[in-house]
């Protein structure tokens, strides 16, 4: 017995001696607890009802090791020796590390079980030690100074969560806001749909109130209620604040802990109008301004497209102008659209409006032709044909000028060509003119061409200065037609054999006859219009008889 009394007294002494470092200053703390789950191989730090960190440690090798219920840190040492291999405090060969944090388990004082540091770090996280909890040097050292003397620690094999272990045990645990998410990403249009969730630090059962904030007021958007998501659906653009107050169901508190996030609501640009400056239809390569109007000039951007029956072709891209010139260079019927956004959308885009436009080819006339060559007698029935670039749209229109007025053969139709029967012989111009059926022009084009009726020469009259020549009398042969101009003359003679030409075709109307022999004769006139192709128009023949000279010397 004497010998167990000095062993106690040596051991008692030794203790004092080496626990010169023990921490026994902190007050008991019921704010603080500590919670170690051998089925995880965690432990969490709880300070004023929160959890404030949680680290991976190792307990014992066989479960029965830790000792597991509800117990108190009853002391802090730093660089604790290890009794049993003689190997100071803070030495790296030290397996308790140079933290230690005891614990009154199983009747001790703080002197056998205990979180502490360790000189096997791959060991952490598993069950590797005789009943202590280990934990990684810097993070139980991290632990040491914040944990007060008496805190509670509760060692237990449960699959519930550190807040539901905590509340079982009698700690007020405080909810505490990890996130607050929503479904829809800031900003968005009004009158979107959004879900408001929130995710706590710890599953802890909680409270949740819901605030928004218009820029003006707080406004309650529901009241606390264990449900931790909210709809929310802003009817109104603007700057919005969210904010999520959350408490534990037990709490005192007006809250636990708050989180106040942003969001941007805006009004979706809507297109109101698109105009032209120009009506339409238009000619090609013409400058054809665009213009739309919106919901809100200053915050929408927008984007100008055209469709030419193939494919969409971007005029302007997205920009803050709403305006755009477009010069289109081939005809057609186009769809022109403009869409806009409000700067802030994400969409390709909020709204779209399109209208239709016409672009049309100025007419052109390539050719203008009659059936019949020029010149042609008056009465003649021809025809004038007019051929253009495009003559499934252009219209023409047939004139004709007589020397004096411009007169309309036929007016504008699709016909490419019209029926001209001319009854005054004259020079006449004739005149096509062309127009796109889309034109508000008189005409686009014109072609002119010059013409040539006549009226067949016709003789009135022959007249002759004697109706008997002699060989000293020639005889003037005048012819008069019913036309005065553009008129020649032919003179032939017969003299019983043969026909010879006295004068061939002139303007003059005029011959005179002297007879060189005396004989039986006829004179043929010829006449046509300058214009005729014939031989002659009309003709007429005089017969005329040439007495021989009588000899009236006496003897």
């Amino acid at each position: 017995m004497k010998k167990v009394s000095y062993v106690i007294i040596f051991t008692l002494f030794f203790s004092l001696f080496y626990f010169t470092n023990i921490d026994t200053t902190h007050a008991a703390s019921s704010s603080q607890l500590i919670i170690i789950n051998k089925k995880t191989n965690k432990l969490a730090y709880y300070n004023e009802g929160r959890v404030v960190k949680s680290f991976k440690v190792a307990t014992g090798r066989k479960n029965s090791y830790t000792p597991e219920g509800s117990f108190k840190i009853v002391n802090k040492i730093k660089n604790r020796p290890y009794y049993k291999l003689k190997i100071p405090g803070g030495d790296p060969r030290n397996p308790l590390g140079d933290r230690w944090l005891g614990i009154n388990a199983r009747g001790t004082w703080g002197t056998t079980y205990a979180i502490h540091g360790n000189s096997n770090p791959a060991s952490i996280g598993t069950y590797a030690s005789a009943g202590c909890i280990r934990m990684y040097d810097n993070e139980v050292r991290w632990l040491f100074e914040r944990v007060k003397v008496n805190t509670k620690v509760i060692i237990i094999n449960s699959s519930k969560s550190f807040d539901a272990i905590a509340q079982a045990n009698g700690y007020k645990v405080y909810s505490k806001i990890k996130s607050v998410a929503v479904s829809k990403n800031s900003p968005q249009p009004a009158n979107t749909s959004i879900s408001i969730s929130t995710k706590l630090t710890q599953n802890t059962p909680s409270l949740y109130r819901f605030y928004v904030h218009n820029g003006s007021k707080w406004t309650l958007l529901k009241g606390y209620s264990t449900v931790g998501t909210l709809n929310w659906k802003p009817t109104k653009a603007g700057n919005y604040q969210i904010k999520v107050q959350v408490k534990g169901k037990n709490s005192w508190k007006n809250y636990d802990d708050q989180k106040v996030i942003s969001y941007k609501v805006y009004n979706p640009a809507v297109v109101a109008s698109i105009k032209a400056d120009k009506i339409s239809p238009q000619l090609t390569n013409t400058s054809i301004n665009i213009s739309t109007q919106t919901n809100s000039q200053k915050d929408n951007i927008y984007k100008y497209l055209v469709f030419d029956g193939k494919k969409w072709t971007t005029i302007k891209n997205y920009s803050s102008s709403t305006k755009v010139t477009w010069k289109p260079t081939i005809s057609g019927t186009y769809t022109i659209k403009v869409q806009a956004k409000h700067k802030l959308s994400n969409k390709q885009f909020d709204h779209e409006k399109t209208i239709f436009y016409s672009i049309f080819d100025k007419a052109v006339v390539k050719t203008l032709s009659v059936n019949k060559p020029s010149p042609q007698t008056s009465n003649t029935n021809l025809t004038i044909s007019a051929q253009t670039n495009n003559q499934q749209y252009n219209l023409v229109k047939y004139l004709v000028f007589d020397g004096k007025n411009w007169i309309t053969v036929k007016d504008y139709s699709s016909r490419t060509n019209v029926a001209w029967t001319p009854t005054t012989s004259g020079t006449y111009k004739i005149k096509v003119q062309a127009k796109h059926k889309w034109s508000k022009n008189a005409y686009d084009s014109e072609k002119v061409m010059d013409y040539v009726v006549y009226a067949p020469s016709k003789i009135k009259e022959v007249q002759t200065s004697t109706i008997n020549p002699t060989l000293e009398v020639p005889v003037l042969i005048t012819v008069l037609t019913q036309q005065t101009a553009n008129q020649q003359y032919k003179f032939s003679i017969f003299n019983g054999i043969e026909w010879k030409v006295l004068k061939d075709y002139s303007n003059s109307n005029k011959y005179e006859w002297k007879p060189s022999a005396p004989g039986t004769y006829k004179i043929k006139v010829e006449t046509k219009n300058i214009h005729s192709k014939a031989a002659f128009d009309d003709t007429r023949e005089l017969n005329f008889i040439v007495p021989e000279v009588k000899n009236t010397e006496q003897n």
